[in-house]
């Protein structure tokens, strides 16, 4: 019984040899019994693959019999065959270059839907609150280092540089922030997302990505746009841009409009401008705005004086951008000399020994000269 199953195996592989009918696989009870062929009868192996075609491997040497029991080894195809076949680009087939190449993953398709959307907001929610969680425990760690730079001050008689004096200032004010932040953060989480959108004054500077940074200056720099040109349109008085870009002509000015700066005499609608333009809040009664930034404008004055003994050279261009930030100047699309030559104007004015320039004449004449350029500034179009 055997043996017939044997003789046709060997007919249904020669049939497939002779016929060139590679392409027609054999059903399962074939392959099964082809399993059980013995290794002599490689001769009659039928091709289920088209890379064993008889154009690629021939099972048969010229001349000699069919019906010979030796076994015949395959005699490979020409290469130019078999390149045409493994071209790149064919079925099958993998070019040389390409064969460790990794198809990189598809970008995630946006949400859409209302379920689709609120799954991203909370994703995104997610992340924030594991941002937040990272910057109260660097917050902790700076709060660590304040109190031993204090401790050096006064037992120690340790002198502050202007990095570790804006880390002292930075850490006292995110510490007082995170009074209401915290509260937040323990009974509301999920609306934190919407506090650093509508209210990211009370979010500790730890927490603050560089892009919600950016994103921040941004929409500073616009309401300075808008303030600027609505106080150019309207002034009225012989202070002009021109005026106040010259530094004799701004100590002029100084000595003669000086009075008329002091925040007691300045109104309450002025005083608001004067504080949201240097990134203040502008709400409240006036005493409040004029203790919001008499204090901005005492603090602006010391790092003034560390700013003079360190050297602007000192400081990095993120440190740059950020100090003109603090002075209502302008930090985003413009070069580091840019920021280097208005930090020394200002230091100029603020620390000039022929008068003492009145803080909010300081702030008014900012939003003359926001739009302003050096002469080695290229110009835009």
């Amino acid at each position: 019984m055997s043996g017939t199953l044997i003789r046709a195996a060997h007919r249904i592989g020669h049939q497939v040899n002779t016929r060139n009918l590679s392409l027609v696989a054999p059903s399962s009870s074939h392959i099964g019994l082809l399993l059980r062929q013995p290794q002599s009868s490689t001769r009659y192996t039928p091709l289920l693959s088209r890379f064993s075609q008889s154009s690629f491997y021939s099972t048969v040497t010229s001349g000699s019999p069919k019906d010979n029991s030796e076994p015949v080894h395959p005699t490979p195809a020409p290469v130019e065959n078999l390149a045409k076949v493994l071209k790149a680009g064919s079925v099958g087939s993998i070019a040389p270059e390409s064969s460790l190449y990794t198809a990189p993953a598809p970008e995630p398709l946006a949400p859409t839907g209302v379920v689709g959307k609120a799954k991203d907001f909370f994703r995104k929610g997610k992340e924030i609150v594991i941002q937040c969680k990272d910057g109260v425990k660097l917050l902790w760690v700076n709060k660590r280092i304040v109190k031993e730079l204090k401790r050096a001050q006064k037992e120690e008689g340790h002198v502050l540089s202007r990095r570790e004096f804006q880390l002292v200032d930075k850490t006292d004010i995110d510490l007082k922030r995170m009074i209401p932040f915290g509260l937040v953060f323990l009974l509301a989480t999920e609306y934190i997302p919407l506090i650093i959108i509508f209210a990211p004054q009370m979010i500790p500077s730890t927490c603050v990505t560089p892009t919600q940074l950016e994103n921040r200056r941004k929409k500073i720099h616009e309401k300075r746009c808008a303030m600027t040109e609505k106080l150019i349109r309207l002034n009225r008085r012989e202070i002009t841009k021109e005026t106040l870009a010259n530094y004799n002509s701004f100590i002029t000015t100084s000595k003669k409009y000086g009075e008329g700066f002091d925040y007691n005499i300045i109104d309450r609608e002025h005083l608001a401008s004067f504080c949201k333009f240097m990134g203040l809040s502008g709400f409240g009664p006036k005493f409040m705005l004029k203790k919001r930034l008499n204090k901005h404008m005492t603090y602006i004055k010391q790092d003034d004086g560390l700013l003079e003994k360190d050297g602007i050279d000192s400081l990095t261009f993120a440190e740059l951008q950020l100090a003109n930030e603090e002075r209502g100047m302008r930090s985003l699309e413009v070069s580091k000399e840019h920021l280097e030559k208005s930090l020394a104007y200002w230091l100029k004015l603020s620390l000039s020994k022929d008068t003492e320039v009145p803080p909010a004449l300081m702030v008014f004449s900012r939003m003359f000269l926001l739009h302003s350029t050096f002469k080695s500034d290229p110009v835009k179009k």
